[in-house]
């Protein structure tokens, strides 16, 4: 019986090769390794893909031409890893077992699933969920060989998203793109599903920080003095003398307040005392690592998961692309295998028999928290160093015990006034020791119980101002993204459903995403970038800006992805069908295109462009027509037409420059006309005509 293992890379191809044959007695053929019956081949990621419009259809060359909802999907060889692919179709024909071991998530499922269905293979077909690549990891991965009917879901949802974001990029970027054309936009308008969204927020984020006001306001802090030990609290605010903010923004209001209580006694009023435990935080996941490293490093969040990629390669992490903070209970044991190996500083301190909430077998996903394996690292770079020591500490702090405190909270009454506050003293600093973060104490409190008299107090007014928030940065981007249901009003329903789906995107795509709305060329092709990065902050550029106010609305809303998202959980659990799914979107599409097609969208004005003398409100812009293989030039303003004909005027070119000549006489525009005696000018209002000269009318 012939058995052929199909990795979604070459380095886990040999991973397994190493742990099914660890003597290497295996054959290293052109594609694959070999052992009597048993194979392994691999992919390299997508090696296939779905058909081009063009592909379906000549037709589709030409943009004008959508919508495009093919009837029967086509997926065709990638030109790059056709030789690899023609490699696996070979061995499919005289496998018996297949095992597919892409990546244990959506993504992995589908594209082998995919060139299974290719192939029209229909033999049987296991498979194998693998985390990590170390010896440990690949043992438990072969001992829970599953059946691979068992994700046919998972297989229909990778497909739903795949079709999903061909349908809305396809369609609208051309519809969009093309109509915003009749108004002098000559780049592209790039639609995708969570891209729009995501540039959204860094737009409306802008516009929340453009139209800021700065305000003053007051606060009004007692400095207070007990058995030789000062302290702090702040005047409680009355709701009848503050704003809708709960602040006052009177100084005078406080200043009366403060006169009242120059020689009023101080009492304690009440006096609160709560135990706080505060847990280690749990293992990274992928993008709270990225989010992490961002702003300790500044890494952008594709260097960091391309360095933990390099690390999982070398087998010192587990699996990179996960969204799961939690480890597999049966994976506790491993704890001493893996203290064994690390080189961290602080560790002997932790202790082995702790049992943080990390392990849970409920929360673990397709993945489980990235952590290191039992192999020792060796020979990496500063980035992968920093960032292996990141998640080789995170994992320590999981025996680590938690940090306590006391907190004491106070109420002062001065006059007929109340002032708050509080004071913390560290019980045990627990995992912060390891951290090596200061646990201190803060606001160090006299002793006080109620009814005790204060001997001293003084009172200060300190101004304060509103500030903007903040810009976004590619970490805290990132964060937003995989938090999103946080920019959804609470009364939303579809806030909920965000939590659930995580955010938009997935691990392995937000950091592609945040780079692509920087991108200032595509396929060899300058274009317009929606993003540019100052220092650490992401700023919306004109064109960025433009993109998100000119779109339907809804697809801005990080509630339309985030329902797709839903559905797609839903189709991966068998719960819907994906033709259901897709008739949803193909609806979306249809609706999108109807409103870019009647979108008035603002004329384009380029800040050096011709403003046109006929309505002097559009611009000059250069077109070329492939009909008669020239440039010419238009206004962009689609209601601009010539006042004697009613027609719209097009201008000549002359080496990228409109050719605008008036007539001497009235002052109209000259317009270049073919005659039988060669090329003339003409006066559309009082006739007059004037012989061509070197493409230019002769005056």
């Amino acid at each position: 019986m012939k058995k052929l293992f199909i990795a979604e890379k070459p380095d886990i191809g040999r991973a397994l090769a190493g742990y099914l044959w660890p003597e290497n007695n295996y054959k290293k053929q052109q594609g694959y390794f070999e052992n009597g019956d048993t194979i392994v081949s691999w992919a390299y990621g997508h090696i296939l893909r779905l058909a081009t419009p063009e592909e379906y259809d000549e037709k589709y060359k030409f943009w004008k031409n959508y919508p495009i909802i093919p009837q029967k999907w086509q997926i065709k060889p990638s030109a790059n890893t056709k030789k690899q692919l023609d490699v696996i179709l070979k061995l499919l024909k005289d496998a018996d077992v297949v095992v597919n071991a892409g990546d244990p998530d959506r993504e992995g499922q589908l594209l082998i699933d995919e060139i299974l269905d290719y192939a029209g293979y229909k033999g049987k077909v296991q498979r194998l969920l693998l985390n990590a690549k170390d010896e440990v990891s690949l043992k438990r991965a072969f001992e829970n060989i599953q059946d691979n009917s068992k994700f046919k879901s998972l297989y229909m949802a990778g497909l739903g998203r795949t079709r999903a974001d061909w349908l809305v990029g396809m369609n609208l970027t051309r519809a969009y793109s093309v109509s915003a054309r009749k108004y002098g936009y000559n780049t592209i308008f790039r639609i995708g599903r969570v891209k729009i969204p995501t540039l959204a927020l860094v737009v409306n984020r802008e516009k929340e920080i453009k139209n800021f006001k700065s305000t003053k306001y007051y606060e009004l802090i007692g400095s207070f003095t007990k058995d030789n030990l000062s302290f702090k609290a702040q005047l409680k605010l009355s709701d009848k003398l503050t704003n809708s903010e709960n602040r006052i923004k009177d100084k005078a209001i406080l200043q009366a307040i403060k006169l009242k209580l120059r020689s009023a006694d101080i009492t304690v009023k009440d006096v609160q005392k709560k135990k706080l435990t505060e847990y280690p935080l749990l293992p990274y996941s992928l993008d709270t690592l990225q989010v992490e490293a961002n702003k300790k490093y500044d890494f952008s969040p594709k260097v960091v998961l391309d360095t933990v990629q390099q690390l999982y390669e070398k087998k010192f992490v587990s699996y990179p692309r996960s969204d799961c903070n939690y480890i597999p209970e049966a994976q506790f044991e491993d704890a001493k295998k893996i203290f064994d190996i690390l080189d961290i500083p602080g560790k002997d301190k932790a202790n082995l028999a702790l049992k943080s909430k990390a392990w849970n077998d409920k929360k673990i996903t397709a993945h489980h928290a990235i952590i290191p394996t039992t192999i020792a690292k060796a020979e990496l770079n500063d980035t992968q160093q920093k960032i292996y020591e990141m998640i080789a500490k995170r994992y320590i702090l999981q025996f680590f015990p938690p940090c306590t405190a006391e907190k004491t909270i106070f109420t002062l009454s001065v006059a007929d006034e109340i002032f708050t506050g509080s004071g913390q003293i560290i019980l045990e600093a627990g995992f912060k020791a390891f951290e090596g973060k200061e646990a201190s104490d803060t606001n160090i409190l006299p002793k006080l119980k109620t009814d005790d008299k204060i001997d001293k107090g003084d009172y200060l007014i300190q101004e304060k101002k509103t500030t903007p928030p903040k810009r976004f940065t590619e970490g805290t981007l990132l964060a937003a993204m995989a938090n999103i249901y946080k920019f959804v009003a609470t009364d939303n329903p579809n806030r909920e459903k965000l939590k659930e789906v995580k955010g938009i995107g997935t691990p392995a795509t937000r950091d592609t995403i945040i780079a692509e709305l920087q991108e200032t060329s595509s396929k060899g092709k300058d274009i317009e970038p929606c993003l540019k990065k100052i220092k650490k902050e992401l700023v919306p550029t004109q064109f960025g800006i433009n993109l998100i106010e000119n779109i339907d609305k809804s697809l801005t809303y990080p509630d339309t992805t985030a329902e797709m998202e839903y559905k797609l959980s839903e189709i991966a659990e068998g719960k819907q069908p994906l033709q259901q799914f897709l008739d949803d979107v193909i609806k979306m599409v249809y609706d999108n295109i109807k409103y870019a097609e009647n979108k008035e969208f603002p004329i384009y004005r380029d800040k050096d462009g011709i403003t046109c003398p006929i309505c002097n409100k559009g611009q000059i812009v250069r077109k070329y027509s492939t009909k008669i293989d020239k440039y010419f030039h238009m206004c962009n303003n689609p209601d601009c037409v010539s006042p004697v004909t009613g027609k719209k005027l097009f201008f000549e070119d002359n080496n990228g420059k409109p050719i605008m000549a008036k007539c001497p006489s009235c002052k109209n525009l000259l317009v270049k006309k073919l005659g039988k005696n060669g090329e003339f000018w003409l006066c559309q209002k009082c006739n007059k005509t004037y012989n061509d000269k070197n493409g230019k009318p002769e005056i």
